[in-house]
């Protein structure tokens, strides 16, 4: 008979060690903290304020794609270029390379 009582005993108690232990996992909250990491840019690029843009880059800017802003700007100073992203009211961000002359250039 003790060992009957011990036995149930036993199960009753790892029964509810089972269940303590599920409910422990399952209700525990975990904080997640969401933080935006900039991928260093792997094309050589990076990003600068359009205000640093030089005068010969906006004025071709002006001349050759009126109506267009900068909305994203991006130096490689090893070439002299730079990425610009525009967009025109109305239309879709356009991506775009510029020398330091004023020129428009392709990138590979």
């Amino acid at each position: 008979m003790k060992k009957l009582v011990m036995t149930v005993a036993a199960a009753t108690t790892m029964l509810f060690a089972a269940q303590n232990m599920t409910a422990q996992e399952t209700t525990q909250d975990v904080a997640m903290n969401e933080t935006e990491v900039q991928a260093p840019v792997q094309d050589g690029f990076e990003k600068i304020e359009a205000s640093a843009l030089p005068e010969v880059v906006t004025n071709a800017i002006e001349a050759d794609k009126a109506g267009s802003t900068v909305t994203e700007a991006y130096v490689n100073e090893e070439l002299g270029v730079y990425k610009l992203m525009l967009q025109a009211e109305g239309s879709e961000i356009e991506t775009a390379f510029i020398n330091a002359e004023g020129k428009w250039v392709t990138v590979e």
